[in-house]
């Protein structure tokens, strides 16, 4: 197990719970997706910012290609590597339901939300609007899937805590729920860890 992946996983947890916050002031339900706030504009940006760190670190860690530059080489690297990916589902088990963040990789697109942060990021003054409870739900659940990936080891081993406040992985990939103290998540495209990944 690596001390960085639980750094990692620490900052994600602090990035999931500020959008969880955001819950008191405005009920994550249809009919809020498109309320945008500056809240929201910090949470896009700041997951935004981290999926472009993870990215390379999952890339790196798994040779899944030569430093790759951007989202589209990020896309190309994890989605030849991982297929299952683009369908890895987010359950949001207080609102009973899921998302796909990044379904659209299956097709070789790049998620609206992606493009959201990017503008939101680079002409904030045109685009503000799009910093939206959707854009910012989704950012965040995408993060959380290249976290997932980053810190398969430490899922297994049940040393990824504490839980995220909202988000879970699909109960089907892992057959245990994550309050269960046995060994934890498989990740789909990978097999369980092995003991020299434990170490």
């Amino acid at each position: 197990m690596r001390a960085e992946n639980l750094r990692y996983w620490q900052y994600f947890i602090a990035l999931e719970s500020d959008f969880a916050t955001t819950a008191r002031f405005v009920e994550i339900e249809d009919a809020n997706m498109q309320t945008f706030s500056l809240e929201y504009a910090r949470v896009i940006l700041s997951a935004g910012s981290e999926i472009d760190v993870l990215s390379k670190v999952v890339c790196q860690r798994h040779k899944l290609a030569v430093s790759p530059k951007n989202i589209d080489g990020y896309r190309k690297a994890i989605t030849d590597r991982c297929p299952e990916f683009a369908a890895l589902e987010i359950r949001l088990p207080r609102y009973s339901t899921s998302i796909r963040p990044w379904a659209d990789w299956s097709s070789g697109e790049n998620p609206p939300w992606w493009r959201a942060y990017n503008d939101v990021k680079h002409e904030r003054n045109l685009y503000f609007p799009q910093a939206t409870l959707h854009n910012a739900m989704y950012c965040v659940a995408g993060l959380f899937a290249l976290v997932c990936y980053c810190c398969r080891v430490e899922l297994w081993s049940r040393s990824a805590q504490p839980w995220p406040q909202l988000f879970s992985l699909d109960c089907e990939l892992s057959g245990v729920e994550s309050s269960d103290l046995r060994t934890g998540y498989k990740i789909p495209g990978f097999p369980p860890p092995t003991a020299a990944d434990m170490v």
